[in-house]
């Protein structure tokens, strides 16, 4: 998929939002919460076009589907604070399935998480 926002669109900034991630393995998860002070760092793309985009990656993230795993996908719009301070709009690819099972990525950075060597990657 990093292949299509590369060739679908430009990296546009990176910024954080709140919520937490956790580990499902072979890629993470994000759940959204506005109770904590946790935040999650990511890359925002402008999409050269968004709705053929976003309607693959929907299908990707299974959103609307009841996968085999029993996880649910939603895609939402949240606020992200970009690196320079500005808050902007963008997708986000919520989890809906149980926690329970998942350990949390601590610091909210996937990339750091797997250079750490604690992922599945």
């Amino acid at each position: 998929m990093a292949e299509l926002l590369e060739r679908s669109g430009e990296l546009f900034t990176s910024g954080t939002c709140k919520g937490l991630l956790y580990d499902l393995g072979p890629y993470p998860v994000f759940t959204y919460t506005s109770v904590l002070e946790e935040e999650v760092f990511g890359d925002v793309y402008l999409l050269h076009n968004e709705h053929e985009v976003l309607t693959i990656l929907d299908e990707y993230e299974g959103v609307g589907e009841k996968l085999e795993t029993g996880v649910t996908y939603e895609r939402i719009k949240l606020d992200i604070e970009s690196e320079d301070g500005v808050i902007l709009s963008a997708w986000v690819y919520l989890h809906l399935g149980t926690l329970d099972h998942l350990t949390p990525i601590e610091g909210g950075d996937y990339l750091n998480y797997i250079i750490e060597g604690k992922g599945d990657q």
